[in-house]
C-alpha cells in the first residue's frame, strides 16, 4: 500500500483536488483536519493535555475546547502555538497510525493523506509520496478575497503566515498546478493519473 501525502496553500485549490480525489476517482482519503478535532474532542487524552497545560479555562461551559479562544491565544503568542501543537500533533499521529493499519486490512493500493502541513511540522517521512497543489500567488489572492471577503492586505497576511511554495517543492514529488478553471484542474488530473496508471476502484 502507497500512502499518498497531498498539501498546499492556502487557496491553492488543494480543497478542490481532495474533493476530486474522492468522488470523482473513489480514493481513500485521510483528512488530518478531521484527525485533529478527534483528538482533542471531550474525554480525549489530547484535551486532558491541553487543559493540562492552558487550565481549565480553555473549555466551554459543558467541557469541550473553546476553539474561538484558543485560537486568540494562538494568533497572538507564537509559544502558545507551539505549546498546543507539542500536544495536538503526538496525538494526530496516533490516530493516524489507526486508520493506516485499517486500511492495510482492506488491500488499497494508495492512500491519500489530506495534510494542509505536511511539510511544516515535518510529517513527510509519513507518507511515500508527496503532491502540492500550487496557483499563482495573485490567483490565490483573488479566491481569498472573494471567499473570506476580506481586504487584499489581510488576504496578503494569510498567504505570508504560510511556508513558501518554493520551500515545500524542495521536498514534493509530484506539482500540480491549479491556475485554471475545475474543467482545467479535471483534465490535469485525468491527464496524470492515467500517466502513472495509478489504480482508480470502479
Amino acid at each position: 500500500m502507497k500512502i499518498i501525502g497531498i498539501t498546499g496553500g492556502i487557496a491553492s485549490g488543494k480543497s478542490t483536488v481532495v474533493k476530486l480525489l474522492k468522488k470523482r476517482y473513489h480514493y481513500v482519503i485521510i483528512d488530518a483536519d478531521q484527525l485533529s478535532r478527534e483528538a482533542v474532542i471531550k474525554g480525549s487524552s489530547g484535551l486532558e493535555k491541553i487543559v493540562d497545560v492552558f487550565g481549565q479555562g480553555i473549555l466551554t461551559n459543558d467541557g469541550q475546547l473553546n476553539r474561538l479562544k484558543m485560537g486568540e491565544m494562538i494568533a497572538s503568542d507564537q509559544g502558545i502555538r507551539e505549546k498546543l501543537n507539542g500536544i495536538v500533533h503526538p496525538e494526530v499521529k496516533k490516530l493516524y497510525d489507526q486508520k493506516i493499519e485499517r486500511c492495510k486490512k482492506t488491500n488499497f493500493p494508495y492512500i491519500f493523506y489530506d495534510c494542509p502541513l505536511l511539510c511544516e511540522v515535518g510529517l513527510s517521512k509519513t507518507v511515500d509520496e508527496i503532491f502540492l497543489i500550487e496557483a499563482d500567488e495573485a490567483i490565490r489572492l483573488k479566491r481569498i478575497i472573494e471567499r473570506d471577503h476580506v481586504s487584499i492586505d489581510l488576504a496578503q497576511k494569510k498567504i505570508d503566515m504560510q511556508m513558501k511554495d518554493a520551500e515545500k517543492e524542495k521536498i514534493a514529488d509530484v506539482i500540480i498546478e491549479n491556475n485554471g478553471s475545475l474543467q482545467d484542474l479535471m483534465i490535469t488530473l485525468d491527464c496524470y493519473l492515467s500517466r502513472r496508471k495509478l489504480w482508480i476502484k470502479k
